[in-house]
């Protein structure tokens, strides 16, 4: 089958839906010989110059798209994120992360949740397979768009795992003091002021300290200031360390006492599998999509209580023995969840 993906939207620093969608089109292009993967990224078949801003990236994907894909002769389009060209003629199968521009647009940036509220109705409409992540997503989804349910599917995404299970040193930058490990954008939805919250209620009665490892994204100023003061008042116990190259996070994750992965919204939480793979326990929010997620195998909390949260947070420094028994279920969960297995799963759509 001569099929091409769409993964412009993946572009340097990856994170996030970025990430994803980097993983999701090597593990498809891997697996159909004959595949024309459009991106930034090297080996890939690039857009025009004037395509590689966000503006210029939609304008490419709905007007020179599909005029493409004919020349080409496709005969199938996978779109990785959100939108497809509406006009397209060929059968699209379509990734669908999150609804959270639809549900929570003060959570996005502005430019995003234009994007996604124009074109994903007509997107989800026009699609023959909708793939999302959790059932909380095709929840939502169904709720925004009844008539789409029957063509979603869920397929959970997945981990490199023998990339985060490999044992790594700890890492030079950290004292020897244990710490507990956020990874992810500094952004609204990430519940950061909860675990700032919850840190600073137990940094008098532990000797851990925080690490947050994440690039400062929109709607942050708030955040960014809490994040200041906290360090004036606790000298020397909470580290930012802005966006991590992907080879230094292994390290970053099995050397912390505990992930913490508080999200008020997320589409899936891919850290959490990453986490799990590098054998460190995960304590997150009790969101829909997290429990998915970690299968059960984290430590979940109530959303946005900060109590809960340093309770949790001093559990994981007692190591008590289920504990352990925690930490091996999360390998297991996430050596099941391989982006191999996500490829098959998608691509058996196209038959």
């Amino acid at each position: 089958m001569q099929l091409a993906i769409d993964a412009t939207v993946a572009k340097p620093p990856f994170s996030g839906v970025q990430l994803a969608v980097l993983n999701e089109a090597n593990a498809v292009s891997t697996l159909v010989p004959d595949t024309f993967v459009f991106g930034t990224v090297q080996g890939m078949t690039p857009q025009p110059c004037w395509a590689r801003r966000t503006t210029g990236r939609i304008l490419w994907q709905q007007l020179a798209l599909p005029r493409t894909l004919q020349r080409l002769r496709a005969e199938a389009l996978l779109a990785l994120a959100y939108t497809c060209p509406i006009r397209c003629k060929c059968p699209v199968i379509l990734h669908v992360h999150d609804v959270i521009a639809l549900d929570h647009p003060e959570l996005c940036s502005t430019l995003n949740a234009l994007h996604i509220k124009t074109l994903l109705p007509p997107s989800v409409k026009r699609t023959d397979v909708i793939v999302v992540s959790t059932n909380y997503v095709a929840e939502r989804l169904s709720a925004h768009f009844p008539e789409v349910a029957s063509k979603t599917h869920v397929v959970n995404l997945g981990v490199d795992y023998d990339f985060f299970a490999s044992p790594k040193p700890r890492p030079n930058v950290l004292s020897a003091a244990p710490y507990f490990l956020f990874v992810g954008n500094i952004e609204p939805k990430k519940g950061l002021p909860t675990l700032l919250k919850a840190f600073e209620s137990i940094a008098h009665t532990c000797d851990a300290n925080l690490v947050l490892a994440g690039r400062i994204a929109w709607k942050s100023t708030g955040i960014t200031q809490e994040i200041a003061r906290l360090q004036q008042t606790l000298p020397g116990r909470l580290l930012t360390l802005g966006r991590v190259p992907s080879e230094q996070l292994p390290a970053l994750y099995q050397h912390a006492a505990a992930f913490v992965f508080p999200s008020t919204e997320e589409g899936f939480g891919l850290p959490v599998l990453e986490a799990m793979a590098a054998g460190t326990p995960v304590i997150h929010s009790n969101h829909p999509a997290l429990l998915e997620a970690s299968g059960g195998n984290g430590i979940p909390f109530e959303t946005n209580n900060s109590n809960a949260l340093a309770d949790a947070m001093l559990s994981c420094l007692e190591l008590p023995p289920a504990l352990q028994d925690t930490i091996a279920k999360g390998r297991l969960h996430a050596q099941a969840h391989s982006w191999s297995r996500w490829a098959e799963n998608v691509v058996a759509f196209l038959s």
